[in-house]
């Protein structure tokens, strides 16, 4: 499992980071949140390394370039910092990204994203990172008395009613799945392309047709097909929702 460690002094920024990183890639684990440049050397010394760092550049006791010039830094750093100055002395130590505060939850994705690519090739990251060969391909449904494979790509959606999950595929067809909950399926099924909506739905990003403004800052999100209930974001999942659609 791909490993984080946030390098930031303060611990509201550290925290809304973490929370943004959870958003597009909900399978990352994270090491404690370090705060100086002292306790960093320390912890790159004798810890594990992680797989990847997101570092401030202005720490509580000095410069993140302070902890570049004990160490040598273990693992590709994306920076953060309110600070456009450093960019080019960034990309001088296996900087991936150079992220400025406030940071947009879409930066953090395809910050991510840049930093996937270009390890992709390498067999260590290729057991890190989550391909979409770690989730379900497919489903094996009831149909008669049989059981047929259909694959995941090709459901639009996935609903629960009265405590049974099924998947709507494009053409309408309606599949029950062995799974008891969409809490279950939704750990089992690629995050880039599937995303849980609200309690009764996830949704693939493939049937998404529009987005519009709806009542109190929510988001009305039209799909083909569409279900009889309207698909509804809460405002408080917006900028997560607006982040998985242009990952």
């Amino acid at each position: 499992m791909m490993n984080i460690l946030i390098i930031e002094d303060e611990p509201n920024a550290a925290q809304q980071l973490m929370k943004m990183i959870k958003a597009c890639r909900p399978l990352f684990q994270f090491s404690p949140v370090i705060d100086s440049v002292e306790a960093a050397v320390q912890h790159l010394q004798h810890q594990h390394a992680p797989d990847l760092i997101f570092l401030d550049i202005h720490l509580s006791d000095g410069h993140a370039f302070d902890i570049v010039a004990h160490i040598d830094l273990p693992c590709p750093v994306i920076f953060t910092t309110a600070y456009d100055e450093y960019a080019l002395k960034a990309f001088e130590v296996n900087s991936i990204d150079y992220l400025l505060k406030p940071i947009a939850p879409e930066r953090v994705t395809k910050a991510i994203t840049k930093f996937e690519q270009h390890y992709a090739s390498r067999p260590r990251f290729q057991q890190l990172l989550p391909e979409r060969g770690h989730y379900k391909q497919s489903f094996l449904v009831p149909f008669k008395d049989k059981l047929l494979p259909v694959r995941v790509s090709d459901f639009a959606w996935f609903e629960i009613n009265n405590a049974v999950v099924s998947g709507v595929k494009f053409d309408g067809t309606v599949h029950i799945l062995e799974e008891r909950s969409l809490d279950a399926l939704v750990k089992h099924i690629d995050p880039r392309q599937f995303y849980r909506a609200n309690r009764q739905l996830i949704i693939n990003k493939a049937a998404l047709k529009e987005v519009a403004q709806y009542f109190n800052g929510k988001l009305l999100v039209k799909t083909l097909p569409q279900p009889r209930e309207k698909i509804i974001i809460s405002r408080d999942k917006v900028t997560q929702f607006k982040s998985w659609v242009t990952a």
